[in-house]
């Protein structure tokens, strides 16, 4: 981004498109004084409007001095704003007409259309918040879970900064030690003490930097949740449990089997995390060429779900067309990621010897899968809503075996983890050197690369490039 587009004073609708109690259009930069008192007009005289103060009034066409909307607007004054420059709001109704209509005026009155993310790289730019709070702005404005608004807060409030920076300052720390030795080699004192150097640099720098990368699968789930692939045969009732959980007709039921060819999608909240469920094309040997494509899908979601449901018929023994669905995932080695579910425990005759069906279906299982869990299955019926309660509880405590109950202090990035391991390796190259006795020198070279590579976390040393790719993905308006 240029110096001339960062001087700019930009404009952009920053709420979600589409009608609403209320829409916000929001501006930065020098001109936005300027608009408050040429094109708001207050109901009130103001002649020096209070910065963060409400003021009600019209907003107005500037050609025919027709009002627009009945609105409030506040004037965030420099440097106490979102960007650190003169920000301007103008909260009015939300139709299209009307906020589109106000954002024409902003533009033709001299401010420009702001890019994807830029009201907060300008915030990033001008010092008020560093990178990982910046990506945290998009992590929340996006969060679909409880967990993951409560992690994109922790990262808002500056946690993960907070440890990156401790390290960098265990690593300047440790730099200029060696340095020292590397500039006066002649002395007859011993400066560079080594023992405290290796032992800082493993405790100060490496054992974190260890700790914040173990927390990248954690975070993954209470950030983006996890995957729960229904599978089994034809006709045993994937479809009608995804309606069941979701209490509306999703994806389509009939007595047809292999109705389901393209996989369907839902997402619940389950013990606070995001939980997208999965219907799958029913499993069997020998499917027509259409159902085949299906099938080969839900294959590869066997490698990639982080739990499987395996539904199987509690009123009929088991057939070939479950034996293959078993087939698939102990290919995939995931019976431990498996919860078996007898599905139709509701059909006629199955209640009054609903016990010995159970025992009798899990003894079949096991002679086929002796690594599968068959200890406590799931009893379900998705049309009377029997065992769906027991199915989310277990499905909540599979989550909780891989994440804990609680998220993360600090969660991290797939861009963080990247960047956290390249640091972590030259830190170990660094203190490698150092056990080995080489130069100076060359520990030194391997200890500033890390801190150069944990400045990238933060924004210290981030590339354009970087910046561009980040800020991208970011909304209009924020």
């Amino acid at each position: 981004m240029t110096l001339l587009r960062e001087n700019d004073t930009i404009a952009a609708i920053a709420t979600p498109v589409g009608p609403g109690g209320i829409g916000v259009v929001r501006v930065s930069g020098r001109l936005a004084p300027n608009f408050f008192s040429t094109l708001f007009h207050p109901k009130k005289a103001v002649k020096n409007p209070e910065s963060h103060r409400l003021y009600y009034g019209w907003f107005i066409d500037p050609e025919t001095g027709g009002v627009i909307d009945e609105v409030l607007a506040v004037l965030m004054k420099a440097p106490h704003s979102y960007t650190t420059e003169d920000v301007l709001e103008i909260q009015c109704h939300s139709g299209p007409a009307v906020i589109n209509r106000i954002l024409e005026i902003f533009l033709s009155s001299g401010a420009r259309l702001a890019d994807p993310g830029e009201f907060t790289r300008r915030a990033f730019l001008n010092g008020r918040i560093d990178l990982t709070q910046a990506e945290a702005v998009a992590e929340l404005a996006s969060a679909k879970s409880n967990s993951a608004g409560r992690l994109a807060v922790s990262l808002l409030q500056g946690r993960l900064s907070e440890k990156i920076h401790a390290v960098r300052d265990v690593l300047k720390d440790c730099l200029a030690s060696i340095e020292v030795a590397i500039d006066y080699p002649e002395e007859d004192v011993e400066i560079l003490d080594e023992y405290d150097i290796k032992s800082r640099v493993e405790t100060g720098v490496i054992t974190p930097l260890k700790d914040l990368i173990s927390q990248f699968d954690r975070s993954r789930i209470f950030r983006t949740g996890v995957q729960c692939l229904i599978a089994g045969r034809p006709n045993v009732g994937k479809s009608s449990l995804l309606n069941a959980l979701l209490c509306e007709d999703r994806a389509i039921v009939t007595s047809i089997p292999g109705t389901t060819r393209d996989p369907v999608e839902a997402e619940l909240q389950i013990g606070g995390i995001l939980t997208k469920f999965i219907d799958t094309a029913g499993i069997r040997p020998d499917p027509d060429p259409v159902e085949a494509v299906g099938i080969e899908k839900a294959g590869s979601m066997f490698e990639t779900a982080d739990i499987i449901l395996w539904l199987i018929d509690v009123s009929v023994p088991l057939g070939k067309d479950d034996i293959e669905a078993g087939r698939l995932i102990a290919q995939y080695g995931r019976f431990d990621d498996t919860l078996l579910v007898f599905s139709k425990i509701d059909v006629p005759g199955a209640e009054s010897g609903l016990e010995h069906l159970a025992e009798q279906r899990a003894i079949e299982v096991s002679e086929q899968f002796p690594q599968a869990d068959t200890g406590n299955p799931v009893l379900l019926s998705s049309r009377t809503g029997a065992g769906l309660s027991a199915l989310e509880q277990r499905v909540s405590e599979k989550i909780m075996q891989s994440s804990g109950t609680e998220p993360p202090e600090t969660g991290i990035s797939q861009r963080h983890r990247d960047v956290l391991s390249r640091a972590l390796d030259a830190s170990k190259q660094g203190l490698s050197a150092l056990d080995a006795g080489m130069s100076p020198e060359i520990a030194a070279l391997e200890l500033r690369a890390a801190l150069s590579d944990l400045s990238e976390v933060t924004g210290e040393g981030v590339t354009e490039e970087v910046l561009d790719r980040l800020f991208s993905s970011f909304c209009l308006g924020k």
